[in-house]
């Protein structure tokens, strides 16, 4: 069978588009908006045009530090590149945020490990420490908590301006902000 070039051609700009269309899909899927306090990254999520996350983040040396927060509370996942976890695996730690401490289990995935903060005397540690300590068996990871206060405010309005179902206009885009 011989293909002309003129189908050949129709073939080829109809496989271009189709792949453009789905990635086009695909970039609309997720959206994430932006911003800075001190070394802190806050951001916004939204998943097929629904609120689905806030989060505030530092880097420290290798070791990613985020806050995740969702309706269901505050979650910390810390992820390193250089870490070789066994998935699903749980570790046992002990926490530290000024003169709070609490031992607690993380789960690992390949290179990170993540816990849902539930010990509120924790969490309010967080918001007065000058800096957060992790335990583990193999070594002590230390994050700085510079603003961190103001970041963890930031993020409680985050989600309470965004997780707001109450629009005013169904025509125009609710305003999105970390």
């Amino acid at each position: 069978m011989i293909i002309r070039p003129i189908t050949m051609l129709r073939l080829v700009a109809g496989t271009v588009l189709l792949l453009l269309v789905g990635l086009a899909e695909a970039l609309a899927v997720e959206e994430i908006k932006k911003d800075k306090i001190g070394p802190w990254e806050i951001e916004a999520t939204f998943k097929e045009n629904k609120f689905d996350h806030c989060a505030i983040s530092r880097k420290v040396d290798e070791v990613v530090a985020t806050f995740l927060r969702t309706s269901d509370g505050l979650k910390l996942t810390l992820e390193s590149p250089n870490w070789k976890l066994e998935r699903g695996k749980n570790y046992p730690v002990r926490m530290k945020a000024g003169a709070a401490s609490w031992n607690t289990d993380v789960a690992a995935e390949n290179n990170s490990v993540s816990v849902a903060l539930s010990d509120k005397k924790f969490i309010e540690g967080l918001r007065a420490a000058n800096a957060f300590v992790v335990e583990g068996a193999g070594a002590t990871i230390r994050i700085p908590l510079d603003q961190s206060r103001a970041a963890l405010e930031r993020l409680e309005k985050c989600l309470t301006k965004n997780s707001r179902a109450v629009e005013t206009n169904p025509f125009v885009a609710p305003t999105r902000q970390p």
